[in-house]
């Protein structure tokens, strides 16, 4: 999916505001594109909510408002048409299907993305998913006290300790962006040399840090 070259039409740079004095380049649409897919696709695989792409999802958005006006411009029977109808909505089923999977991890473990969101400098979600999580999760207590814990208050503590999480022991497939030197990837510290392009399977949380940093992505 290259907005690029399926459609001329879209804006092949896009600004991104800068608060500091040192120009950048500026972001071209392929490459929002390009982050946001990943970034779908890291979010897909991995077990744990990751870094929300709030900003990407912005850009990407009024780009794709962009291009539906460039789209209403053609001829009804003009099959440019037709070829970039069927990109945008390529493009808005990763848009859609990132938040979907975003979500999904909110109101799975509400209780233990909020408890680590707490502790976190940098915070893995956004303004408005941390309102809706911490919305849905009065909504499930006030919800479960009234269904179960009046009834039974020494479940209570049962409760906190035992919330749900995401299993970082589950494994996933990735892809190495660059090559890393003596990764563990079992549980008996066996020890693997990744190299650009190599592709592994392993324990997420073996990966977690990499996957983090950019030095490897989930496939």
């Amino acid at each position: 999916m290259d907005t690029e070259t399926t459609n001329p039409e879209v804006s092949e740079d896009i600004e991104v505001d800068d608060d500091d004095d040192d120009e950048e380049e500026p972001i071209t649409a392929k490459k929002v594109l390009d982050t946001l897919r990943q970034a779908w696709l890291n979010e897909r695989f991995a077990p744990e909510i990751l870094l929300h792409q709030t900003d990407m999802l912005d850009l990407m958005l009024g780009q794709v408002s962009h291009m539906e006006e460039n789209v209403k411009q053609l001829p009804t029977n003009d099959f440019r048409g037709i070829i970039h109808r069927m990109e945008l909505e390529r493009i808005k089923y990763i848009i859609s299907s990132y938040l979907r999977c975003r979500l999904a991890k909110i109101e799975n473990f509400t209780d233990f993305i909020l408890a680590q969101e707490a502790t976190r400098d940098e915070k893995l979600l956004s303004d408005g998913e941390l309102a809706y999580a911490t919305s849905y999760l009065k909504m499930n207590k006030n919800h479960f006290q009234q269904i179960v814990l009046q009834h039974i208050p020494t479940l209570k503590d049962d409760y906190a300790q035992n919330m749900a999480r995401p299993n970082e022991m589950s494994h996933i497939f990735l892809v190495a962006n660059k090559d890393v030197p003596s990764v563990i990837v079992g549980v008996n510290d066996e020890e693997v040399d990744l190299q650009v392009g190599s592709r592994h399977i392993m324990p997420y949380k073996l990966a977690a840090d990499l996957l983090k940093s950019g030095d490897v992505q989930l496939i």
